[in-house]
């Protein structure tokens, strides 16, 4: 299947007790896979049959495995979660909040269960199917020859293939949506202390608003920065960023439902090691749902870029003669298809014999800022 996918689709715009030993032993015997059509998306099958000519012995689980749960069978659930390509934590029996965000994305992606009806447990029977002789397959296939990275937004899971294997199988939260679907608005406090990568002498403060949009498309990754980098709408870890200011990052915060500002959060930890996986002009591929990656216009791929409304910035000096009120400017740059305004710096000198304050009238700005998503 792999094969057949192959490169024409790749174009685009851009302590365990030991088997013998455990009870419910069984043993299944695999024949070869099917062979299918090319699939749609929405016919797609996240798994494709290992061949193997070994009996895989199962070992039946007697419990479900769930939060806070430790003993040798959640140690083999993490073992086996590894084994598929995803990464629970530490695989040490303890069942963990990695743990149950690699369960989420079993349930999501292989289980194809709807994203609002993950438990993040495990059962007998999740567990024995889980033992199949199974490998998780890309959407678009290399032919073996790449690098890439797979977004799922319906499915909130991201995959980054190695040539076609799976290096990392991850739930993911990406940009807030409404009831009805369409992407969140927010306006939120922001700070800059650069503008378009030059920083500012003095640090900016105001509202930002725009739209939680995480679009879909094929993209390519830009840039990598280590460590945490603070952004005018909070801070990210490691973010790699492969659309203009949306990124893959590591978050506290990565709930089951969609919540960030359009950023791809990943967990913390994941974070730590995620960029060592991934290289620039690595293929970023996003399936919105709606469209292929393929099939999305440049236009529609654009993130939203923010407006941000300074507040009144005043400084005041006083001497026994002068007075000076200044409001700071904003320098911006805007995208082609954004209107800008900038009110310029007003200053107003007053001089008297005395000490005298004249207040400059608060001035509001209304900028675009390409490239200041934070997730």
């Amino acid at each position: 299947m792999a094969v057949v996918i192959g490169a024409g689709l790749w174009s685009g715009r851009n302590s365990g007790t030991p088997a013998a030993e455990a009870t419910g032993v069984s043993t299944v015997t695999t024949g070869a896979p099917v062979t299918t059509a090319v699939p749609t998306t929405a016919q797609y099958a996240a798994t494709e049959t290992v061949v193997t000519s070994t009996p895989i012995q199962k070992i039946a689980l007697d419990r479900a495995l769930g939060d806070g749960v430790t003993g040798d069978d959640v140690r083999r659930l993490q073992t086996r979660l590894v084994e598929l390509g995803f990464n629970p934590g530490p695989v040490d029996g303890q069942y963990g909040l990695l743990t149950k965000q690699s369960v989420w994305a079993y349930e999501k992606l292989v289980m194809q269960t709807p994203r609002t009806e993950a438990t993040g447990r495990v059962t007998p029977e999740m567990w024995s199917a889980m033992q199949d002789p199974i490998a998780i397959k890309p959407r678009r296939s290399t032919g073996g020859l790449a690098d890439h990275v797979e977004i799922y937004l319906p499915e909130q899971v991201m995959v980054v293939f190695h040539a076609d294997t799976p290096a990392l199988v991850t739930h993911i939260s990406s940009g807030e949506l409404d009831p009805d679907g369409s992407p969140a608005a927010y306006c939120d406090e922001a700070t800059f202390n650069e503008r378009n990568g030059v920083a500012l002498e003095e640090p900016v403060t105001g509202i930002a608003c725009g739209e939680a949009k995480t679009p879909g498309g094929v993209f390519e990754i830009k840039r990598m920065v280590e460590g945490k980098r603070v952004s005018a709408l909070g801070g990210m870890n490691n973010p790699v960023y492969f659309n203009y200011g949306i990124a893959i990052h590591g978050a506290d915060n990565v709930p089951l439902e969609p919540a960030s500002h359009g950023c791809i959060r990943i967990s913390q930890t994941l974070s730590e090691t995620f960029q060592t996986l991934v290289a620039k002009g690595d293929r970023v591929l996003v399936w919105n749902g709606e469209k292929e990656p393929e099939d999305v216009s440049e236009n529609e791929a654009l993130p939203w870029f923010d407006t941000f409304t300074p507040d009144s910035t005043t400084t005041t000096s006083t001497t026994s003669t002068t007075t000076t009120s200044t409001t700071l400017p904003v320098a911006v740059t805007t995208p082609a298809t954004t209107t800008t305004s900038t009110s310029p710096a007003t200053t107003t000198t007053s001089t008297t014999t005395t000490s005298t304050t004249t207040t400059t009238p608060a001035t509001t700005t209304t900028v675009a800022t390409p490239g200041t998503i934070s997730g």
